[in-house]
């Protein structure tokens, strides 16, 4: 059975009207960095392994914080030393990125270890030095922890880098 044209034009129109404000149109949802890139005025997100201390402690870290249109920030990250499996998780509350380097910093939320306290604050730092094999690696500042509730904003705001960073290992840093 063959398409009527004029349904074939009337279809067209509907997409060139819907288009006609410069955006694209898409039917299919979006995943991915496509959904953040649509959704997001900024993200920073990675996962990995650093190497703390004096022993070289292998320390694993994934972290995802995401900056809506309005300005809102949502996101989570956990840190746990691999040798110990003692782990923190923290609810991001604010987040602040220029250039390639982002300031994360939140609600500690969930812990199995003694010395750290839920509900203070935790916050870090990371670098995304890019991508490839030429690329020098990223860098992800040692996670503050057990800081008083203000101390977050401030973090965010005054973006300080006076928290010792490492070099990333086996894994990526992604900053936007």
């Amino acid at each position: 059975m063959r398409t009527p044209h004029f349904l074939v034009v009337a279809c067209a129109a509907v997409v060139l009207v819907a288009c006609k404000d410069g955006t694209t149109a898409s039917p299919l949802p979006r995943t991915g960095k496509a959904a953040l890139a649509a959704t997001s005025n900024h993200h920073v997100v990675g996962s990995g392994h650093v190497a703390i201390g004096l022993t070289d402690d292998l320390r694993e870290f994934t972290f995802h914080s995401v900056e809506s249109p309005d300005g809102s920030v949502s996101g989570s990250y956990k840190v746990e030393r691999t040798d110990t499996g003692i782990y923190f998780t923290v609810d991001v509350t604010c987040m602040t990125v220029v250039g390639d380097t982002g300031w994360v910093a939140g609600i500690i939320s969930g812990t199995n270890a003694t010395n750290v306290r839920v509900g203070t604050v935790s916050y870090f730092w990371a670098v995304d030095n890019g991508e490839g094999g030429n690329a020098p690696a990223d860098v992800v500042s040692t996670a503050r922890i057990n800081d008083r509730p203000e101390s977050a904003n401030e973090f965010c705001t005054q973006r300080p880098r006076i928290l010792p960073p490492n070099l990333v290992q086996f894994g990526n840093v992604q900053i936007r």
